[in-house]
């Protein structure tokens, strides 16, 4: 029998609440679990992708990167601003404002289009000349593909170092390196893509029309060796004159025809195959040039086992300037009709162009000349050299559409320090030297890069209470002689590779880094072990016979 009157406990809701809020809990993990896990099939609207924004607009895409600037929809058509077709496509094409005329020179001839020739290849918007993509396609050593919805241009124009992947499973390249992220194409397997920045888990890619996206790395595998590569159309390959041996030059300073130092010049040169003298120089703004060569002086070159090559100069300081003279295509062809009209008349054997005074704003203008001069000279067997400042001072110069021209370049290994330096130093110091070298032979090929070394050296006076050093340029002898009389004692700086020294009395310090026989052997060793076309000399008559003896050693 129970009691009866008994009142029961009243329960706590505490243990109810907790069990809510744990659920709640429970189902909030869950369902960010889910959105964390689950993937997005959202589709990326691509005029949003690449920034266009009207009709008129297309996308370019150059080496797997997304250009800021955009191309031109005229009638179906895409059309590229020639400052776009120069940096990132084909810099063989030249704009010709005085003309309003587009060049393209191939080996087989130069092309040339206006806005108004019917061929719809050119047009003007706002005063900046417009290529077609398909003209640019066609005639450009490049792989391009022109697509639609949206237009764009995907273009490849630098294989190196490319790496490809082949897609394994199906798979979405999204605009981010998640699951949720945007889908920019769909992959199937056996799909090629370019492996843009590799990663542990999302890495960014590449499509073959021109979406750079991200891609779970579980979804490829590299492709074969050579899956992406090029072969270049043998109707963009220049020839190119070069001679089976090692050039050994030396150039020759003439002021007149009556010069008749040759012979003495070059008799106290063992082993020199090649002179180059400073024949030519422009003397007019519409390309007229002034000529000291003589048929004589070839023969006698040609009977003591010489090449002729002459030097068409133009260094600071000239009269007329390179910039001036060479601006139009008429005035091109009047220095080139001169200079294979001389070759003709004396026989000789190359052109050397000695052209210094080139600035950024004109180095187009000089390419294109080495281009037409390459191709009228080769159809007359003539060997065609370019000088050229070293690449630390001249990036714009643009050595690799040279060698692509050219059959040499000369690169002048001088000078590390000039007569306007703010400090005194070397002319040519063996770093200063190796690293122009291989600076250089980042855009030239070997055999047809000629080192070019000073004979000459540049004494140092530095005033006390004077800003700035004065220097003399001197030949070896006389680099000697100066020395001694600042009673100078000269010692060898291994890091310079050369004798160098200095001696101080109440007015001034006096310093002279010397090239002599020491100091050209280092320098040919450095020559020799990058494997060039050969050395060239500035200038005969400031050496001694000794130094002869050297670099044919090298060359034997």
């Amino acid at each position: 029998m129970g009691k009866a009157g008994t009142k029961g406990k009243k329960r706590s809701p505490l243990p109810i609440l907790f069990s809510i809020v744990a659920v709640i809990a429970i189902i909030y993990a869950a369902v960010v679990l889910f959105e964390r896990a689950s993937t997005s099939n959202r589709v990326m609207d691509l005029n949003l992708y690449y920034g266009i924004s009207s009709d008129e607009q297309a996308a370019l895409v150059v080496n797997d990167t997304i250009l800021d600037v955009k191309g031109l929809v005229q009638n179906g058509t895409i059309y590229i601003d020639y400052p776009t077709v120069w940096n990132s496509l084909n810099n063989s094409f030249y704009w010709e404002p005085q003309d309003m005329t587009m060049l393209l020179t191939l080996p087989s001839g130069t092309l040339a289009w206006t806005p108004d020739d019917g061929s719809n290849v050119l047009l003007l918007k706002d005063g900046v000349p417009y290529l077609s993509a398909d003209c640019i396609r066609e005639n450009s050593d490049i792989d391009m593909e022109i697509l639609a919805e949206p237009y764009r241009v995907v273009a490849r124009t630098d294989w190196a170092n490319v790496t490809a992947e082949r897609i394994t499973q199906d798979a979405a390249v999204r605009n981010r390196p998640d699951k949720k992220g945007e889908v920019l194409a769909q992959l199937q397997p056996g799909d090629i893509v370019v492996l843009v920045e590799n990663a542990n888990s999302w890495c960014r890619v590449a499509t073959n029309d021109g979406l750079i996206g991200y891609l779970q790395k579980e979804s490829f595998e590299p492709a074969p060796e050579g899956t992406i590569s090029h072969t270049t159309d043998e109707k963009f390959v220049f020839p190119h004159l070069l001679s089976d041996k090692k050039i050994i030059l030396g150039w020759q300073y003439m002021q007149s025809k009556d010069d008749k130092a040759m012979p003495e010049l070059v008799a106290r040169a063992a082993g020199i195959n090649t002179i180059s003298p400073t024949w030519f120089a422009f003397k007019g703004y519409t390309g007229d040039i002034e000529s000291l060569a003589t048929k004589e002086y070839v023969d006698t070159a040609h009977e003591k086992g010489l090449q002729v090559w002459g030097c068409l100069q133009d260094v600071y300081g000239s009269e007329y300037s390179a910039g001036e003279v060479l601006v139009t295509r008429e005035n091109r062809t009047h220095v080139i009709d001169q200079l294979l009209a001389v070759a003709a008349e004396t026989g000789m054997d190359g052109i050397n162009i000695d052209i210094e005074t080139i600035e950024q704003s004109t180095a187009p203008q000089y390419l294109q000349f080495l281009r037409e001069l390459s191709v009228a000279a080769h159809e007359k067997g003539i060997v065609i050299s370019t000088d050229t400042y070293m690449p630390v001072y001249t990036q714009y110069y643009n050595r690799k559409e040279q060698a692509r021209t050219v059959d040499y370049i000369v690169l002048m290994g001088y000078d590390e320090h000039t007569a306007g330096s703010e400090t005194a130093g070397s002319v040519a110091s063996l770093p200063f030297v190796e690293q122009g070298i291989t600076d250089a032979l980042k855009e030239v090929p070997a055999n047809q890069l000629i080192n070019g070394i000073p004979f000459y050296t540049r004494g140092w006076t530095t005033v006390y209470g004077e800003e700035r050093p004065q220097s003399e340029a001197m030949g070896m002898n006389e680099g000697d002689a100066w020395a001694d009389a600042h009673g100078i004692s000269l010692h060898w700086d291994s890091e310079a590779g050369q004798n160098v020294g200095s001696s101080e009395d109440e007015n001034a310090r006096y310093s002279i880094w010397a090239e002599d026989e020491k100091s050209v052997e280092e320098k040919m060793k450095v020559i020799t072990r990058y494997d060039l076309a050969g050395v060239a000399c500035w200038r005969l008559g400031l050496e001694r016979k000794s130094i002869w003896e050297i670099i044919k050693k090298y060359y034997e």
